[in-house]
């Protein structure tokens, strides 16, 4: 199953999507969210694997400053993914006729998908959240430090510059400048997570170099409904490649249960 480009037109923007399988406006459809350095190409096969498991219509797309979407519009503030979950993530769905998605997000995208589950609940039918980075603690902000000092003195500008070009300072410094900044020490997501009605699937590696376990601890306190959680050994901040069995089995789970 090839995957089928589409362009978007969003704020006179473009928004580069994939699509597997024939979308229907009354059935339902798997919507990913790449993580807060990502881009389409940095699923791999994530989403054919997807798509072919689970028998469903798989639809990525690319957040603007990612890859070949549209560009940033100004600096990246502490709630982005507020912005993202509640105003471009919509108009996604809206533009591709889409009215029964499970959301599956990686990282940033995980956040994103958990907050747009409390606004769009008439949509949202599941969340399959893998590696959610949701409490500003030290562990993430070390992380991202150690993220900074290998953009500035290694080899990690040239990896990202392969997928976002030109973009590729302003993506980097817009999340990890976020994540330092003032600004997040007191961010939250509590009263979403409070306002998720539907089922929630949590996937985290216990070697993740951004902790897991304040996150999980919110979503534990938070979420009306107890989720269903997969905590995999050795494994880091991208179970979705390096325990893509578990990863994949989790989301049909997911889909099987609703």
């Amino acid at each position: 199953m090839d995957a089928v480009e589409r362009y978007l037109t969003i704020a006179n923007q473009p928004l580069r999507t994939w699509v597997y399988g024939d979308l229907k406006a009354n059935s339902p459809c798997l919507v990913l969210l790449h993580g807060g350095l990502d881009c389409l190409e940095t699923w791999k096969d994530f989403p054919h694997q997807l798509a072919l498991t689970t028998g469903l219509p798989v639809v990525a797309y690319e957040r603007f400053g990612h890859g070949k979407s549209g560009q940033l519009s100004g600096h990246r503030q502490a709630d982005y993914r507020h912005d993202e979950a509640e105003v471009v993530l919509p108009e996604v769905l809206r533009l591709l006729g889409l009215e029964q998605v499970v959301l599956v997000g990686h990282s940033d995208g995980a956040a994103i998908a958990l907050m747009a589950a409390a606004s769009l609940t008439e949509k949202v039918m599941a969340v399959c959240a893998i590696a959610p980075p949701l409490v500003p603690e030290e562990t993430v902000r070390e992380g991202i430090r150690v993220a900074v000092r290998d953009y500035e003195q290694g080899n990690l500008a040239d990896k990202l510059k392969v997928f976002h070009g030109e973009a590729t300072d302003a993506l980097f410094y817009g999340w990890a400048k976020a994540w330092l900044s003032e600004g997040f020490d007191q961010w939250s997501c509590a009263k979403e997570l409070q306002g998720i009605k539907c089922p929630v699937s949590l996937v985290f590696g216990k070697a993740d170099d951004y902790g897991y376990q304040a996150s999980l601890d919110k979503l534990r306190t938070h979420l009306r409904q107890k989720p269903t959680i997969l905590l995999i050994e050795a494994v880091g901040h991208m179970p979705h490649h390096y325990a893509r069995k578990e990863t994949i089995q989790a989301v049909s789970k997911l889909i099987k249960s609703i």
